[in-house]
């Protein structure tokens, strides 16, 4: 990988979560160890690979902005597979060796299962997929140590359809989606936020994660009618499903979460790809400098362009490092959780986190946008 050099760091300077200069002396001493459990081999590999290719570019970017009170931070990256019970074991181990703070995870089922652990050891999780019910429990507690470093479900699907509503005049919706814990939260995130737009919900279908043949499905919400088409999942099987859509007829547009924000998607939806609008946490058209001296980072360092997954790792690399340098060498996650709650803006390029004690997510729905898919490329509607 290539490094950043003094001209992008010039570049990045003032617009980075880390308060430090250009200048700032070389990070010496024992690095500051956090561990990060990524799925960047198996089903979702095309999630997990740009956040690993992110979190590496945020470790140069930290180190060469001071570290952490002057000590250097690294990211100790491993796999897990998309494996919840690795992702649990990774976990464990991590906590043994004493890390900081853990990033995980890029599954919601994996996050979950990190969080189990986290929470029972009381160490900082932060973590990286739009689920919030990792922080947020279904009897409307919140657990202390982990906070989302992705705009949450609820915010992706009230900018979707708003956006369906008033720019493509939906009365009613169907839904597709993934059978997982992702794909059925969603589905009733989206149920619950049409309802309370005065949306019709004409159809909910799910398809198993591995679906290769939705014709079933598609038929009935096709037979309904709908004004737009929501598919709430990620990976590649929501691009087959697309090309199946359009295969058996539906005209209408399709909508779809940020988890469909991927080149991998464009390439296995081919041509059926187009017009196909999704929530997204980056402004791909016009963005602010943050975000354009990211972009070219990434594109220096990989040669590719950035995607959602990737600015999600940067930013919860960058918040990690934010209150580990406010906690000045603590470490433990009551003092870490305090100092997060206390509601400090932390400017990422998804948007600025202002965390709460009852907001573990800190974003607004003003941080998500929609791009459209045209060309083979996303881009602005």
């Amino acid at each position: 990988m290539r490094t950043i050099g003094s001209a992008l760091a010039a570049a990045l300077v003032g617009s980075l979560l880390v308060p430090a200069t250009v200048f700032a002396a070389t990070p010496t001493g024992e690095p500051i160890r956090v561990g990060a459990i990524l799925s960047y081999t198996g089903p979702s590999a095309p999630l997990g690979l740009p956040q690993v290719n992110a979190l590496k570019l945020a470790e140069e970017d930290i180190n060469a902005h001071g570290g952490i009170n002057g000590r250097p931070i690294h990211f100790d990256i491993v796999d897990d597979g998309a494996k919840p019970d690795v992702a649990a074991q990774l976990a464990t181990q991590m906590v043994g060796s004493g890390v900081a703070a853990i990033i995980c995870g890029t599954r919601v089922a994996t996050t979950d299962a990190a969080a189990r652990v986290t929470s029972q050891a009381g160490v900082l999780q932060i973590y990286l997929t739009p689920g919030a019910e990792a922080w947020h429990t279904r009897d409307g507690s919140v657990v202390k140590n982990v906070f989302e470093a992705a705009a949450r479900d609820q915010l992706e699907a009230q900018a979707l359809l708003n956006y369906a509503r008033g720019k493509l005049h939906a009365k009613s919706i169907a839904i597709l989606h993934d059978e997982n814990l992702y794909g059925t939260n969603g589905a009733a995130i989206v149920t619950d936020q049409a309802k309370a737009d005065g949306l019709q919900v004409l159809g909910n279908e799910a398809y198993p994660g591995t679906a290769t043949d939705f014709t079933p499905q598609i038929v009935k919400l096709r037979d309904a009618h709908p004004d737009v088409l929501v598919i709430w999942g990620a990976t590649q099987t929501p691009a087959l499903a697309t090309r199946a859509a359009r295969t058996l007829g539906i005209k209408t547009a399709i909508l779809g979460s940020s988890g469909i924000l991927s080149e991998g998607f464009l390439k296995v939806a081919g041509s059926a790809a187009d017009d196909v609008y999704s929530a997204a946490n980056l402004n791909f058209h016009d963005p602010n400098a943050q975000q354009k001296a990211l972009y070219d980072a990434y594109q220096n360092a990989y040669k590719d362009r950035i995607v959602a997954f990737a600015a999600q790792a940067w930013d919860g690399a960058h918040i990690v490092a934010d209150v580990l340098t406010q906690a000045h060498g603590k470490t433990d996650g009551a003092t870490l959780e305090a100092i997060l709650e206390r509601g400090q803006p932390i400017r990422g390029v998804q948007g600025t986190f202002r965390f709460s004690p009852t907001d573990h997510n800190g974003l607004t729905a003003d941080d998500v946008h929609i791009v459209v898919a045209k060309a083979g490329a996303w881009t602005s509607p």
